[in-house]
């Protein structure tokens, strides 16, 4: 008797943009096979959001992303503003599919707890698979939280390495004030990840490919 499904993973020789389509391409087709119906897609710039409303037609897309005004500093293209900031870029992602804007439910979740640093503790303990499922995660967790998922909803998730999507999993939704109990958010399957998932901060592009 059958006590399990076979099914493959896909592994990136590098994190970064440079996979993006075959992380999207790999997303539709697990959609279908298994009939979920949203696909959680992060994007900072919005252009992988526009590649994903490309590429997947017939599902529905859910992108997330930071608060507008959001900056990340220090990076290997100096100070970068995040959030979708581009208005025109926003538009076009706005008018074809859901977009949350939201802050990372992860930046505060060691504030109960004072001076214990469990924010580090939990992304870096998912760095060590791929800091995509993080953002996975994150992007689940922000869309719940933000009513476009339904607790307990199946679907796909798409995260990255800072640029482009080099991360899918499949993903059962919760809100972030239940991750960690008995109803939280559960990664039921991940369908393709950076074999090697270090890269250097800031961005230096040895390890990732655009």
């Amino acid at each position: 008797m059958s006590r399990g499904t076979k099914k493959s993973i896909y592994y990136f020789d590098f994190c970064g943009e440079i996979n993006t389509e075959k992380v999207l391409e790999l997303s539709k087709e697990r959609a279908l096979e298994l009939g979920i119906k949203k696909v959680i897609v992060a994007s900072e710039t919005g252009l992988s959001a526009l590649k994903a409303v490309e590429m997947l037609d017939g599902i529905e897309v859910i992108v997330v992303t930071s608060a507008l005004g959001t900056k990340v500093e220090h990076t290997g293209m100096g100070d970068l503003l995040i959030g979708i900031p581009d208005e025109e870029i926003f538009k076009k992602v706005n008018k074809k599919c859901t977009v949350v804007r939201g802050t990372d439910p992860f930046h505060n979740i060691n504030a109960p707890f004072h001076e214990m640093t469990n924010e580090k503790i939990i992304r870096a303990i998912l760095h060590c698979i791929s800091s995509g499922v993080s953002v996975c995660i994150l992007g689940v967790l922000m869309a719940t939280d933000n009513g476009v998922l339904k607790k307990g909803e199946e679907v796909i998730a798409c995260g990255g390495s800072f640029l482009g999507l080099d991360t899918a999993c499949v993903v059962r939704a919760s809100n972030s004030v239940d991750l960690f109990t008995e109803e939280g958010l559960v990664i039921e399957e991940i369908l393709c990840k950076p074999r090697n998932p270090k890269y250097e901060w800031p961005i230096t592009q040895k390890k990732m490919e655009r």
